[in-house]
């Protein structure tokens, strides 16, 4: 959307925000240049451009990670291992690798661990995500006591440790399973498996399977658990896959009640871009009360195909300035704030309502880039200048 550094300065002064979240949330919205099979790529970002990046040198924060769909048009690119806007180098660009959905990976600088027990064909239909035009690469999936437990060894050996207690949480981001009941068997035996390889932390679950009240009643009593009620669209339900699409917003919002009302932590996801202002606000002023931590805010990144999704207003970049104050607004007067590490296409990057955002957000720490691909397990992708 912005075309080179100037705007950046620009929109930063004016808006009271770092430069550093202009450019960031641009890089999402924008894409960047480069040949690859997948048609996304992944990557940490280690600025040192001390005038872009002045905010982050200021708090210590250097490293970015990011996950783009690859576009002809954008104006960021690379050049060799610099990714750059027009003539600008931005810093060095890290473990360049096409971006699948279906692996299993660490956040927060290897305490977090994100894994897919499903292959990612029965995870499709949603028309605003990158799966619907990959080609699928299913791997075994993780649906077994034996599958899970040789992954969590697999992990052990990977992680270079004895056990997983150094994980805080255990996220369940999952292709779509056959039914609510087979959800929650799942959720039941990772939840047993983990705790024999030494886990005590949250086991969080990424998804729109979990809604009934039985359902809710049983995941509850795998404490410390956390929902992320995948939610995406307020209006826009048409756009969603079959099961996702019939889901309405009071259903939604009951269940989310009751989660909370069951001591598990509460949030749901969003993807901005897709429904004007108007239909945000909403939507956001009902279901904010009945949520514990902050919403997974995402940034809608278009793919080959998928232009005519975006609504009108999403063609400015205002629009996502007047997102992003819309939800400081509601949200600055509770505890609630955005989690870098979570969100790698939010919003928020190093500030919120002017209050500086802290802590990891990398999925190892910066010292280890050598070992990320081994980790992800994927092989970095060619360099090359598109």
């Amino acid at each position: 959307m912005l075309d080179n550094v100037s705007q950046i300065y620009c929109l930063a002064e004016a808006h009271g925000i770092p430069t550093e979240d202009i450019l960031l949330l641009d890089l999402n919205i924008s894409g960047a240049r480069k040949r690859t099979p997948s048609g996304r790529i992944r990557f940490q970002l280690h600025a040192d451009n001390g005038d872009l990046f002045a905010t982050g040198f200021r708090l210590g924060i250097q490293d970015f990670y990011l996950a783009l769909p690859t576009r002809r048009s954008s104006p960021y690119h690379f050049v060799g291992d610099r990714l750059m806007l027009g003539e600008e180098s931005l810093g060095q660009a890290l473990g360049v690798s096409d971006d699948y959905c279906d692996a299993s990976y660490p956040r927060r600088e290897g305490t977090v661990l994100n894994i897919n027990p499903n292959a990612r064909t029965a995870c499709r239909g949603c028309r605003f995500c990158y799966t619907a035009f990959q080609t699928p690469g299913d791997r075994e999936r993780l649906l077994t006591l034996d599958t899970f437990r040789k992954f969590l060894h697999s992990c052990l050996d990977r992680f270079q440790v004895s056990n997983l207690s150094h994980l805080i949480e255990v996220a369940v981001v999952t292709g779509c399973f056959a039914n609510e009941r087979e959800v929650v068997a799942f959720l039941a035996m990772a939840r047993s498996t983990l705790n024999e390889f030494g886990f005590g932390g949250e086991l969080f679950y990424f998804g729109s399977q979990i809604v009934n009240p039985w359902a809710i009643d049983m995941v509850a009593e795998l404490t410390p658990f956390g929902i992320c009620f995948s939610l995406e669209v307020f209006e826009k339900r048409d756009i969603l896959r079959d099961f996702k699409s019939q889901l309405r917003i009071g259903q939604l919002e009951d269940a989310i009640a009751r989660a909370r009302e069951r001591g598990i932590r509460t949030n749901f996801s969003y993807v901005v871009g897709l429904e004007s202002m108007q239909v945000m606000e909403r939507g956001f002023r009902r279901l904010l009360p009945e949520i514990t931590s902050f919403p997974i805010i995402n940034v809608l990144q278009i793919h080959p195909g998928q232009d005519d999704i975006r609504c009108a207003d999403a063609g400015s970049f205002s629009y996502y300035l007047d997102t992003r104050r819309l939800v400081e607004d509601l949200l600055s007067p509770t505890p609630m704030r955005p989690r870098p590490w979570e969100n790698y296409r939010g919003l928020w990057y190093l500030s919120f309502a002017c209050e500086p955002l802290l802590g990891p957000r990398t999925p190892l720490p910066s010292t280890a880039h050598e070992l990320f691909n081994k980790i992800v397990g994927c092989a970095s992708a060619k360099e090359d200048r598109a």
